[in-house]
């Protein structure tokens, strides 16, 4: 999750651009720049598709930050870039950049999000650490996000279930029986969801759960939900004979968002996944996506399903199992 902090820093962008064609164009040196300026600029050059000019800027702005003695800028900046490398499945040089993040020892209240973006490089390698990262985050957004601290509390239960832990499922029963009175069904399964995506190997029963409370409110499918039924479909495998109604449950939460202005985001994340089950059975997209809609009756079989992925045991959701209203 790239840093709020750059947020800001890309709506100043524009500005700093600018300055920056004028001094080239009139034959000037360019004025030095900040920290913020050229971490600016390197996020520009990222939403613009640049990548590489997008990384010097990035690195440059953390040896700015340091500079400057800004620990927190610098840490932010390596963070997010941190991110980027796990997403483009660079995970040494995300290591890389979570260590040397991590090495700054800046205080969670300056440094909640850097270190949700150090904690998921650690969730992706199973590292054992995770667990103390993402309660570190937490702890960065205590009295102010409390959202994000759920979230991250989550992701830290996941870890230990990784982990193997024989408290992880008592503490989400507890994390979640404390949520679920002012939850949306999308919200609790987002962090039940976020579990699972730490379980890793492990996940599948709470990824189970997160798409269980969707069938009862296809609106829930969502861009913050979709990645866990995602997710679980791959874990169980894109030939599964259970990736066909759940490929039904997504088609069917993806028409219930159209309109919204999530809804192109969500079909283009969808689209793989209906892909990779259409290749694993020798079919093309079309043919695959017509098998789809001739299974929407598996839809009514599907939470029973899901259940059964989910023994009592690791049951953590407050709902009750069984047949829904």
């Amino acid at each position: 999750m790239a840093d709020q902090r750059a947020l800001g820093a890309r709506a100043s962008a524009g500005f700093v651009t600018s300055g920056l064609l004028s001094s080239c164009c009139t034959g000037k040196a360019p004025a030095p720049v900040s920290a913020i300026e050229t971490e600016t600029a390197g996020m520009q050059a990222l939403t613009e598709g640049h990548a590489r000019e997008a990384a010097e800027l990035l690195s440059r702005a953390v040896a700015e930050y340091r500079t400057e003695g800004d620990l927190a800028g610098a840490m932010s900046v390596l963070g997010n870039l941190a991110f980027l490398s796990r997403q483009a499945g660079d995970l040494k040089r995300a290591l890389e950049l979570t260590e040397e993040a991590l090495a700054l020892h800046v205080a969670p209240a300056e440094s909640a999000m850097a270190l949700m973006n150090c904690a998921g490089v650690l969730d992706r390698l199973r590292d054992r650490r995770a667990r103390g990262v993402w309660m570190r985050a937490a702890q960065g957004f205590t009295g102010k996000q409390p959202m994000l601290q759920v979230f991250c509390l989550a992701h830290a239960i996941g870890a230990e279930v990784a982990q193997q832990s024989p408290n992880a499922v008592s503490a989400a029963r507890a994390l979640l029986s404390q949520v679920a009175p002012g939850a949306s069904p999308a919200m609790l399964a987002g962090f039940v969801g976020a579990i699972g995506e730490s379980a890793g190997p492990a996940g599948v029963p709470f990824l189970a759960q997160a798409v269980w409370l969707l069938t009862s409110d296809l609106t829930a499918f969502n861009a913050s939900t979709q990645p866990h039924w995602a997710m679980l479909v791959e874990q169980l495998g894109f030939d599964a004979d259970l990736a066909v109604p759940l490929c039904v449950l997504a088609l069917g939460g993806t028409l219930a968002r159209q309109g919204q202005k999530d809804f192109q985001a969500l079909t283009a994340a969808t689209k793989p996944v209906f892909e990779a089950c259409a290749e694993a059975r020798g079919l093309d997209l079309e043919a695959f996506s017509t098998l789809v809609q001739q299974q929407v009756s598996s839809l009514d079989t599907l939470p029973a399903a899901l259940e059964a992925l989910a023994p009592e045991a690791s049951w953590v959701l407050p709902q009750p199992r069984g047949p829904k209203n």
